[in-house]
């Protein structure tokens, strides 16, 4: 009750934020109610969080993430995509490591929500700061705020070269070593992208020439649709190293779990523990006992924990695998050719400028 009567006084124009995901096995909506009582504990202003989802989110988790909203006295709104998605639409999983059907529903944001701007986070962040300071970032003329992914942070900052693979398919698609950015967390001028891009179109082309040399299905996607038209922000809108701390100060971030998550393993002293502390102000978490359960069942189910050496072998051999094709081996020949006919047709540039589609209502 405490949280309500402190966010009834808030004044102030609405933080407009959206999360998206596919929901198969329950567990995302958990992450996303994190999300959103971390911004909701941290942030003065008030916020209207869309959850942009298909027919998988449960109508249990539904009222969980609506109740999260209602605790803090701020809004949630459902916007379904099911009868949106076309069937024939490139199936992301076949062309990225990552890659997965909710994966494609960010790349809807323009289409869906009728705002001039709106800030895009995955299901993996923690919003360990005051939302307003990046909502206020002053985007100039650009389509979208990002950060630059690590690849690209460690190229401008300690000289350290871009993995091959990645640096090939990068040029490929038109983006420099220094300007990839991470799409898990973004500021979109929605006015702007919906004026001058033909966004979804784009997309379509997108997938149809490069879809044997993307790694990350939707973020190459975005970096080469909207090359030379970002505003880099600050470091700390997408903090993903815990390494790269240099004082308490640093916790006062944004933050990115991508990689190892920590409800399946305990890697980034000092951020990991935000995930169960803001998991214990949603309905997922309300008794300590509850909190203590999810936490261990979480660890020991991890792959990353077993009983027996023999369980490393077979974990060796299946991770050994998995490197072969994260790291992509077969897309070579087909980065190559795009390069070769890059060099014939021209440099690849962002595509833009055209049309809108009428917008759903969020429910």
């Amino acid at each position: 009750m405490a949280d309500i009567a402190k966010n009834e006084k808030k004044k102030g124009s609405t933080i407009e934020v959206a999360l998206a995901f596919c929901d198969p096995g329950g567990s995302y909506a958990r992450h996303a109610a994190v999300v959103m009582a971390s911004i909701f504990a941290n942030t003065q202003s008030p916020v209207c969080v869309y959850i942009i989802h298909d027919d998988t989110l449960s109508a249990e988790n539904s009222a969980k993430l609506e109740q999260t909203a209602l605790n803090f006295g701020q809004t949630v709104k459902f916007i379904n995509v099911e009868k949106m998605l076309d069937p024939e639409a490139v199936d992301l999983s076949k062309h990225s490591i990552d890659g997965s059907r909710g994966t494609l529903f960010r790349l809807l944001i323009p289409q869906l929500i009728d705002s001039p701007k709106i800030i895009y986070l995955d299901c993996d962040v923690i919003v360990n700061m005051d939302l307003l300071e990046m909502w206020e970032t002053d985007l100039g003329s650009c389509a979208l705020g990002v950060v630059p992914d690590v690849w690209s942070i460690d190229y401008r900052k300690k000289g350290r070269g871009v993995p091959w693979r990645l640096g090939f398919a990068w040029r490929a698609m038109g983006v420099e070593k220094d300007k990839y950015f991470n799409a898990g967390v973004l500021l979109m001028n929605l006015d702007k992208i919906r004026a001058e891009y033909d966004f979804m179109n784009d997309v379509a082309a997108f997938y149809k020439k490069y879809k044997k040399t993307i790694t990350m299905a939707d973020q190459d996607c975005l970096n080469h649709i909207f090359a030379g038209d970002v505003h880099f922000m600050g470091i700390k809108f997408n903090r993903i190293r815990a390494e790269d701390l240099e004082d308490n100060d640093d916790l006062v971030s944004v933050w990115h779990l991508a990689g190892h998550k920590p409800w399946n393993i305990y890697t980034r002293p000092g951020v990991d523990e935000l995930y169960w502390r803001y998991l214990a102000k949603t309905p997922y978490s309300s008794q300590p006992e509850e909190l203590i359960s999810m936490i261990l069942k979480g660890y020991s189910s991890s792959k990353y924990v077993h009983m027996h050496s023999g369980d490393c072998i077979v974990k060796l051999k299946k991770q050994m695998a998995d490197n072969i094709f994260r790291g992509h081996i077969l897309t070579i020949p087909y980065i190559y050719f795009t390069l070769i006919a890059n060099r014939f047709s021209g440099k690849p540039t962002p595509a833009k400028r055209f049309s809108n589609k009428s917008l759903p209502e969020a429910e």
